[in-house]
């Protein structure tokens, strides 16, 4: 999942606090009006290394995603190892070589870049729920449940938080909480189908059998297949993780 761009900010090398790159010797003069000449240039310098090494992580970042796309998830590593190398505090970077350690098959360190995104930047809910999606997959539902609440913390607008973390609790038999959470995944999306099926399955659970119907004939509406499939699923016992790609709906 990918994360926005970061802005051009640097730290002021005297106070500690952010400052917009374009604005750092305004800071300085007014801030810290006893330094001298010599030591505002040297301060001037180093948040234009910021800014340059900001572009170049970027730009790396943006290879990087375009290769893990295109199914070369090993190059990729090799471009987020070179951003990481620039900047070992890139949240974007560590969370998005997850994703490709995911692809190589490498669950361990997925959740090591998951950890460290989540250490630099604790409010980014994308890792939260990267990190729920993988630590469900090694069967640590509980732990993934909290993970997916922490995401939906700081964005509450992710669609797919909010189908995982019903269909958690739809396992640990909460069913109320689980409907609860698959209408506020079709309240971002009213035809987002994974929705209407799951919560038609607990409906069903609950022995509210009209209702029920209703859902599986809404899912089969806006997608035949996947409801078929999920039927067969249902039958079987198996679980599915919910990531359809699908987002809310723009007001």
């Amino acid at each position: 999942m990918s994360t926005k761009r970061r802005k051009k900010f640097g730290t002021c090398r005297f106070c500690g606090a952010r400052v917009k790159i374009e604005n750092m010797a305004a800071h300085e003069m007014k801030v810290h009006p006893s330094l001298d000449h010599k030591e505002r240039e040297a301060s001037s310098l180093d948040a234009q290394e910021i800014a340059v090494n900001g572009d170049e992580i970027r730009a790396l970042c943006r290879e990087a995603s375009k290769l893990l796309h295109s199914g070369q998830a090993a190059e990729a590593i090799k471009k987020y190892k070179q951003a990481l190398k620039c900047d070992p505090d890139s949240y974007e970077a560590w969370n998005d070589i997850g994703l490709a350690w995911e692809e190589m098959g490498n669950d361990r360190k997925a959740l090591e870049a998951y950890i460290k995104s989540l250490e630099a930047k604790p409010d980014l809910a994308a890792a939260w729920v990267n990190k729920a999606r993988l630590i469900r997959r090694l069967g640590k539902e509980e732990e993934a449940l909290r993970c997916y609440e922490e995401a939906l913390k700081y964005d509450d607008t992710i669609i797919q938080a909010w189908q995982n973390k019903g269909s958690i609790l739809t396992s640990m038999k909460m069913y109320e909480d689980a409907i609860r959470c698959f209408d506020a995944a079709l309240a971002l999306n009213d035809e987002y189908y994974m929705a209407w099926m799951a919560k038609g399955q607990v409906l069903m659970s609950l022995d509210e059998t009209e209702e029920s119907h209703h859902c599986f004939e809404k899912a089969y509406s806006l997608n035949p297949r996947y409801a078929w499939k999920a039927i067969a699923d249902l039958i079987t016992g198996e679980t599915i993780e919910h990531a359809s790609g699908m987002s809310a709906k723009r007001k």
